[in-house]
């Protein structure tokens, strides 16, 4: 019960953030351009920054000495999903512009700007350290195999996936983890003033993030949130099978405590916002996928608290 009662205080907050930025977007405060820059501060600089800062304020080397066999551990899961999730869309017929957003939905979560906030809410910051294997292993398959899938749904070209991995690989935020997994490694203490810049920039990200997460909901309109047979499958798979495959997966590989806990709730969370742009991009079926960010973040506030109950 005190899981539940915690669980259902950390949603509150989060879900009061997020309606403030649903609220500012309704008053005209927050705009198309504001979203642009938010989104580009966060991602661009406001992330390394707290990647850079969770990873060395938080890891050690013993916990490094691990993050392999998590990594590997989180790669099989989301392999899994995708397989899953293929064999889904085959079963139901799906159009061709549905299927890859429809395998992206099942398999990817909003690891980053919704899982980094509920995780730390529910476990504090000691957890940022697994967010961050498991927004790195997860953003790998968002930049790489998750835009091949959607862009040949859609048929409408794009950059190539070679292009797609050498963008993932230099972006700011891989940097960001690359730098604060090194400075663990080789135990580089960096300056208090760096530190302390990286504090105030770390804690930044979250009310961003779900700013722009109420915002986009509100870009969306209300208009948008009806469920449909494959929806419904979708958000099945987001919230029941997903987080199943990752419970059965941290026994087999014996991972246990916080890092379970970590990842299983990473498992549960919405669909990854980028699946949405992406489709709209690459002509693929825009219009389910923003449906489906849309009810599955609003559905996440009530998952998360049933969910503390079983961990």
């Amino acid at each position: 019960m005190e899981s539940f009662l915690h669980a259902v205080a950390s949603v509150t907050i989060i879900l009061l953030l997020t309606a403030t930025g649903w609220f500012c977007g309704k008053k005209g405060w927050m705009t198309a351009p504001s979203k642009a820059f938010i989104g580009k501060f966060l991602l661009s600089l406001a992330v390394p920054c707290m990647c850079v800062y969770g990873l060395r304020n938080n890891l050690t080397r013993e916990m490094l000495a691990e993050s392999l066999k998590l990594i590997v551990l989180t790669f099989v899961c989301i392999v899994l999903n995708f397989v899953l999730s293929f064999l889904l869309a085959r079963l139901l017929r799906l159009p061709k512009r549905r299927q890859g957003v429809f395998m992206v939905m099942c398999s990817l979560s909003n690891s980053m700007f919704i899982g980094y906030a509920m995780c730390t809410e529910l476990f504090g910051e000691v957890c940022v350290p697994y967010v961050m294997i498991f927004y790195v292993t997860s953003t790998c398959f968002t930049q790489t195999l998750a835009m091949w899938l959607i862009r040949r749904s859609g048929d409408s070209g794009g950059s190539s996936s070679r292009k797609q991995s050498l963008k993932f690989l230099t972006s700011p935020t891989v940097l960001g983890v690359v730098i604060g997994f090194a400075a663990v490694l080789l135990d580089i203490r960096l300056p208090a003033l760096v530190m302390s810049y990286l504090r105030y920039i770390n804690n930044l990200v979250t009310p961003l993030a779900l700013l722009l997460t109420g915002y986009i909901i509100y870009e969306m309109g209300w208009d948008k949130l009806r469920l449909d047979r494959d929806l419904t499958v979708a958000l099945g798979f987001r919230f029941l099978l997903g987080p199943a495959i990752f419970v059965l997966f941290c026994a087999l590989f014996r991972v246990e405590g916080l890092a379970r806990s970590t990842f299983i709730v990473e498992a549960a969370m919405p669909v990854v916002t980028q699946t949405v742009v992406a489709a709209a991009q690459y002509g693929a079926d825009d219009q389910f996928a923003a449906r489906g960010a849309a009810i599955s973040t609003l559905a996440s506030f009530i998952v998360i608290p049933v969910l503390m109950i079983l961990l």
